[in-house]
């Protein structure tokens, strides 16, 4: 108690110290953070920045002092480029006492990218990767003085137009299309991919402290990280989990011996054998201050639960602690023992997780089996939070876009090679939510150097990260670049003529350096070599594939712009398609510009943010195949009208394309499905689900149905067939007997002309094909018209209690489409009077979140019926409606909206909501 009660004043006193004059002494092993008091400025002095706070960015630094406006705003990402070719300075005093310590070492855990620093005159060295952690001695410089402790960074995009010139053989590509506005050669350097511009983001060369700057103190050794693999074994009659742990110690930044004691526990955890608790290390750490010790636990398996993907079970998760213990503290007396000790905790789960890659009659089986159950992979793809990555550090936006994967039932994320290697609350939410993460190493559609130099710290960077990372039970699998084989195999970049050379180097940055150094840190996982790729599939091609696209192998990248995407023979998939998608348009009212821009303006800056290379005419070809395409830009209804359609036909084709792939489980042994993307890093056309701050675009609405655990499936196949496919991802019972009701509806009545049942066994963990039903042949034979119709599926579990139709709870529901919407015939185009009532609303003050029931009543039937808040509304945050794009072939049901009311200062009334449905489009 006495001990604690010292370390709290220490604490107390020490933040005391750092606010006063960022002053630091320690009688303990300790890490300080550094993160008060810095000053920013340009190497002129023209802007000065004071007071900053790291994790930081000069971009974000100059916003808040006004010095320039949003970068997410206008054409900031145009207006603001010069802030990513200015050179800028880092700044802060530091007087720090070295005492009895053997080390004092200044850690930095993430510069972005170039800077040189010092500590008063001494120059400390340079960076170079901001994916890098940067270790200086200081001890010699920690006398009590106060220091400038200062970082000068060089633009990343003067830096990187230099590492162009004079190379025999270009790195391409140079630069992004002009669309994007962006800048050239981030392939030479190691950044943030995605900072010079994307097709769905801006370019935002951003510099700064993005991660904590903190010293450290200690006088044996410090845990830098733990790594683990888990795996199943026996030993006599006893079914064990065999714990092999990686302890990385260090010793400053050179070579010296260690003699000294871990001691290893698993919280709440007895070890089958009680002696492997402690192990005496006697070593020396390499010339970098570094060591690998390794030991091996055991765990009786009845001592724990397994961690399960999302839908499969819980989240069981356990602490290891691993303490360092110098052989000092047990011998002589000494003044301040903690100094040699040291302790670390990570949260570790007890699952397996194979990557089944075995042969099938057409290829390549290829999906992961997870507790030996195998999962069909359900989810997205994720790039980074926010464009500049110090804002990455929003642990509460983190949370909100993971939870919402969570909540559409997704068990996999696909965390892509153009972004960053992610924080670590990041992982521990995975962890917590049972979301996979299918992990690129942060390399994406380029060729790269291979000079010592990039390799050399390439090797760092992947060994660094992949050692934070991998004890996370959550990662599933790595792949070492997204897109560079096929990129070299289609000649994306023009390589074809020197094809050799760019293959010798993919070999020798990919084959030679990425995957063993990942393999060196985690040999508990499959790593591939790229995405797509054909997976262990090996032919005279080598690791170049012919095909790295063939769908019989491995993983496929599918896009279709031009082909009509609401058409499921459209589609036929791969064992895994882990990217797919289409673009939309956010909401009217997430337009800052809308309020002020009229239509012209409004139509110039969207077009100035849709930076793919085919422009908005595959948006609007989708919607011209299937619906009423608004034609005059000048009406005021024409961007809220093209943007809901957007949105519609987005969702449309992603529940078609990801039906089919759940669907084709069996038929082609497809056994995932990631679409892209999740999240946004700002308001712009793009493929995502959810909108930069939080808004969920119709398509994840959808989700929640697209990827239930219990589905029904239905769609009009290539034969114009029919196709119904029941499905369960549930692991219990075997078997269930569902009960599924086909309903013809004309699209003017609430009455169906005709009704089909069909009774179906559905095994767990697979999906069943259910008995044909000729749909178009009934509505022929009761002289309809296909045009007019739409078929209504609800699929029941067929229980022994004989419960009336009415009082059943649908297992499923879905619709198809008999024709295209745009075809309906004028008797058929009728005009619902919609009418939103608010039924209640509370706000919780805990936690500033509002709760409306509303009821939404129609006359006629409503199809795909649009719900938004109204621009008067901004204040509220992150508003989701429970069900939204919604056919209404009942008169009343009833939605929920919530939203982050800070304060609970705003009241939802049912004039707050606009409604559109397609209705409205049809009968104009």
């Amino acid at each position: 108690m006495l001990d604690a009660l010292k370390f709290f004043l220490f604490v107390i006193l020490l933040l005391v110290t750092i606010m006063l004059n960022q002053h630091v002494t320690s009688k303990r092993s300790a890490e300080i953070d550094l993160e008060l008091l810095w000053q920013i400025q340009d190497t002129k002095g023209v802007y000065i920045v004071p007071n900053q706070t790291v994790p930081s960015g000069v971009y974000t630094a100059l916003e808040q002092s006004m010095v320039i406006g949003s970068l997410l705003e206008e054409y900031n990402d145009v207006n603001t480029s010069w802030v990513g070719e200015t050179d800028w300075i880092y700044r802060t005093n530091l007087s720090c006492l070295r005492e009895e310590y053997d080390y004092v070492v200044l850690t930095f855990h993430g510069v972005d990218t170039f800077a040189s620093v010092y500590l008063g005159e001494t120059h400390l060295g340079t960076t170079e990767n901001m994916f890098v952690r940067y270790r200086y001695d200081v001890k010699d410089l920690c006398d009590g003085d106060t220091r400038e402790l200062r970082l000068q960074f060089r633009s990343s995009v003067v830096e990187a137009r230099e590492r162009a010139k004079d190379r025999a053989l270009p790195v391409v590509p140079m630069c992004p299309p002009d669309l994007y506005h962006g800048q050239c050669h981030v392939n030479l350097i190691r950044k943030m991919q995605a900072s010079f511009a994307w097709d769905w983001g801006l370019a935002a060369p951003s510099m700064g402290i993005w991660k904590p700057v903190r010293l450290e103190y200690y006088s044996s050794a410090l845990i830098r990280d733990l790594t683990v693999a888990i795996a199943e074994t026996v030993v006599g009659t006893d079914q064990r989990w065999m714990v092999d742990v990686g302890v990385y110690l260090e010793t400053g930044l050179s070579s010296v011996p260690l003699n000294g004691l871990l001691t290893f526990k698993i919280i709440g955890v007895p070890l089958a054998d009680e002696a492997d608790q402690t192990l005496p290390v006697k070593d020396r750490t390499d010339a970098n201050g570094e060591l690998l010790v390794k030991h091996r636990l055991t765990v009786r398996k009845d001592a724990v639960e397994r961690w399960w993907p999302n839908g499969f079970g819980k989240q069981a998760l356990y602490s290891l602690y691993v303490r360092w213990e110098d052989v000092a503290v047990n011998g002589v007396k000494l003044p301040n023992p903690d100094t040699k000790i040291s302790e670390k905790v990570i949260r570790i789960g007890f699952r397996t997780v194979e990557l089944v890659q075995d042969p099938a009659t057409d290829g390549l089986t290829f999906y992961f089996r997870v507790n030996d159950v195998p999962i069909f992979a359900k989810g997205s793809n994720w790039i980074p939070s926010s464009v500049l990555p110090e804002r990455s550090y929003d642990a509460n936006y983190v949370k909100f876009l993971l939870y919402a994967a969570r909540d559409a039932h997704m068990n996999m994320l696909r965390v892509w090679g153009g972004g960053f290697y992610e924080s670590d609350h990041f992982y521990r939410l995975a962890d917590e939510l049972g979301l996979l993460i299918w992990h690129d190493l942060m390399f994406a559609c380029s060729m790269y150097p291979t000079d010592a130099d990039f390799l050399r710290t390439v090797q760092d960077e992947v060994a660094q990260n992949v050692r934070r990372i991998q004890h996370h039970p959550s990662i599933a699998v790595w792949a070492t670049n997204n897109e560079n084989e096929v990129a070299l195999r289609q000649n994306w970049y023009k390589t074809e003529s020197n094809f050799s050379a760019y293959a010798a180097q993919y070999v020798e940055l990919y084959v030679d350096t990425v995957q063993p150094t990942v393999l060196a840190n985690d040999p508990w996982r499959t790593v591939l070599l790229s995405s797509p790729s054909n997976g262990d599939h090996r032919t005279e091609d080598g690791y170049i594939a012919n095909n790295p696209q063939d769908p019989h192998y491995g993983d496929v990248h599918y896009y279709n712009y031009f082909l009509d995407g609401w058409n499921a023979a459209q589609y036929r998939g791969g064992r895994f398609v882990s990217e797919y998608g289409f673009q939309s348009f956010p909401a009217f009212t997430s337009w800052p510009e809308a309020r002020s821009y009229g239509q012209s303006e409004l139509s110039q800056l969207i077009n100035h943010r849709q930076h793919s290379p085919l422009g908005n005419e595959p948006i609007l070809a989708m919607i011209r195949y299937n619906l009423p395409l608004p034609t005059d830009p000048s009406n005021g209804d024409y961007w809220p009208e093209l943007i809901y359609l957007s949105q519609l036909s987005q969702a449309m084709i992603v529940k078609t394309e990801t039906e089919v792939y759940r669907a084709h489980r069996i038929e082609h042994g497809t056994m995932g499905a990631l679409y892209w993307q999740l999240n946004d890093v700002w308001i712009a056309p793009s493929w995502s689900s959810i909108e930069y701050g939080g808004t969920f675009k119709l398509l994840h609405v959808w989700l929640r149905t697209i990827f239930a655990p219990e589905h029904l499936i239905a769609f009009i196949n290539e034969r114009r067939q029919l196709e119904v496919v029941a499905v369960r991802d549930t692991l219990a019972p075997a078997e269930e007997l569902w009960e599924v009701e086909m309903r013809i509806h004309r699209y003017g009545s609430f009455r169906p002309v005709d009704r089909h049942f069909e009774t179906v066994p559905v095994p767990a963990n697979s999906v069943k094909l259910v008995p044909r039903w000729d749909v178009y042949g009934r509505l022929a034979q009761l002289g309809l018209h296909p045009a007019d119709h739409l078929l209504l599926l609800t699929a029941y579990r067929n229980t022994s209690t004989h419960q009336p139709p009415d009082a059943r709870q649908p297992v499923a529901e879905n619709f198809v489409l008999l024709d295209k919407l745009k075809n309906i015939r004028p008797d058929q185009r009728v005009k619902p009077a919609v009418v939103i009532d608010v039924v209640s609303a509370v706000c919780n003050s805990q936690n500033n979140l509002t709760t409306v029931s509303l009821k939404v009543s129609v006359s006629v039937p409503a199809l795909f019926v649009y719900l938004q808040l109204t621009p008067e509304n901004s204040t509220l945050k992150q508003c989701q409606f429970s069900h939204n794009g919604f056919l209404q072939f009942q008169a009343v049901r009833t939605v929920t909206l919530t939203c982050v009311n800070p304060g609970c200062r705003n009241t939802i009334q049912a004039r707050d909501i606009t409604v559109r449905t397609v209705n409205d489009l049809l009968v104009r």
